[in-house]
């Protein structure tokens, strides 16, 4: 009987020995924040939720009649669709529609599509509703789908209201129409939905339908078209850069819209570009000792696979970031792509963990701290570019005023902003404490 107990003894000493070992340190090796999730009981990081896998892809070409000029003659127009149809067909099977009221599928594989862009008409459709395209081509764009659309995104009210008021789509441009658009893109963004609008010119020889619905014949005159991709950020990000790797005929211009609230989740390391003396503790920077005046550095590990492509770039983020304190001068000192962090020989396992869940590493330098503590924010507000403003017409009945702009092109793009606009308006929100 004594012989037993003196077992257990022995055994429960060991593992409390084990659990000593084990549990010492966790703070010096890179904090997670409750911000960016939780810490399992035995102090590892949780596996990642696995990244979504896109499934199929949607490719859906505009048939209203004012898409046939586009189609006639070897236009810029032929080369990039038959393109982006090609190679989309690279990365899944591409399954394709054509629409101008309901989506009709096409009976056919991307080559033959191809060959028929320059041999059977395709655009011979009535004038179509853009707000009710878009609202077509996002159900095919949910799960873990993609919807590519070709159009050239004119806004214009049916027929029969332009008849009885030919000013209509002057005069209620900015209000019906955004607004019809607005309504479709912010029921995308509840489900998760982002989009990408490419924009390009081309050539155009046909029959021109201006904002009054008057026909003119264009011979060759440069007019823009828009692709569109719609689908989970996620999955959205990983497909437009695959494309833009393989596309020859690279978009004249692009624009991303994000989803979701601003990001707060980062990863505070503890050796990782540290310079100066300080311990990471819950996520904050504490017991700063400073020496001579001499800046400190700390970094923080950040995953903005979420935000859309642009904002995740170095020069975005290094020219549009807010570093905010009352009570400390802090600002940003780096910003480095997850690959190029090169000084990763003496982390710890479960630092290189926490950067291999990262994409971003962001680097601050604390010059002074004026009290015992100080509270910083961290902003990366939304910036849009402007350029749909400069693709934009109110009066495309004269070649001067349509000639490679697109009418109420302005009053879309507002629409779709407005429907991807969070509260605050930033694709980043930070806080965290230094403390000394």
């Amino acid at each position: 009987m004594n012989q037993r107990i003196r077992k257990q003894s022995t055994h429960w000493f060991f593992l409390l020995l084990l659990v000593t070992l084990f549990g010492c340190g966790g703070n010096d090796r890179g904090e997670r924040t409750e911000r960016k999730g939780k810490i399992n009981k035995d102090n590892t990081t949780p596996a990642a939720a696995p990244a979504a896998t896109l499934n199929e892809i949607h490719f859906f070409m505009e048939t209203s009649a004012s898409m046939n000029g586009y189609l006639k003659g070897g236009t810029e127009f032929k080369d990039v669709v038959s393109e982006i149809v090609t190679k989309a067909n690279t990365i899944k099977p591409v399954t394709i529609w054509t629409i101008s009221e309901q989506p009709q599928p096409y009976k056919g594989n991307p080559a033959k599509f191809v060959s028929d862009m320059a041999t059977t008409p395709l655009a011979s459709g009535r004038s179509s509703k853009l707000h009710s395209i878009f609202e077509q081509v996002a159900k095919k764009a949910g799960g873990n789908s993609i919807a590519i659309l070709v159009t050239d995104a004119i806004l214009s009210f049916p027929d029969q209201e332009i008849r009885r008021d030919p000013n209509i789509n002057r005069t209620d441009a900015s209000s019906v129409l955004k607004n019809n658009i607005y309504d479709e893109f912010v029921r995308m963004n509840r489900q998760g939905i982002g989009a990408t609008v490419y924009g390009y010119r081309s050539a155009f020889n046909g029959t021109y339908y201006d904002y009054q619905n008057a026909k003119q014949t264009l011979n060759g005159e440069s007019r823009p078209f828009y692709i569109w991709v719609i689908g989970k950020q996620e999955l959205l990000n990983d497909f437009n850069q695959r494309m833009q790797e393989m596309l020859t005929s690279q978009p004249a211009k692009t624009l991303s819209f994000g989803t979701g609230s601003a990001l707060k989740k980062y990863d505070l390391f503890f050796s990782l570009n540290k310079k100066g003396d300080w311990r990471a503790k819950g996520g904050n920077v504490s017991e700063l000792k400073t020496k001579g005046g001499a800046p400190a550095e700390f970094a923080v590990g950040l995953d903005l696979n979420g935000l859309p492509a642009y904002a995740q770039t170095d020069d975005y983020i290094r020219k549009n970031l807010v570093v905010t304190s009352k009570d400390a001068s802090v600002k940003l000192a780096n910003v480095q792509k997850k690959e190029a962090v090169t000084n990763t020989s003496r982390l710890s396992e479960r630092e290189q963990r926490l950067l291999n869940q990262s994409t971003h590493v962001l680097t601050f330098r604390i010059d002074n701290v004026f009290g015992d503590e100080a509270n910083v924010a961290v902003r990366l507000p939304v910036r849009f570019d402007n350029w749909p403003e400069q693709w934009s017409t109110m009066d495309d009945r004269t070649a001067t005023g349509r000639q490679n702009k697109t009418f109420a092109l302005q009053h879309l793009m507002n629409g779709v902003k407005e429907a991807y606009q969070s509260a605050t308006n930033d694709f980043l929100q930070l806080n965290f404490k230094i403390e000394k």
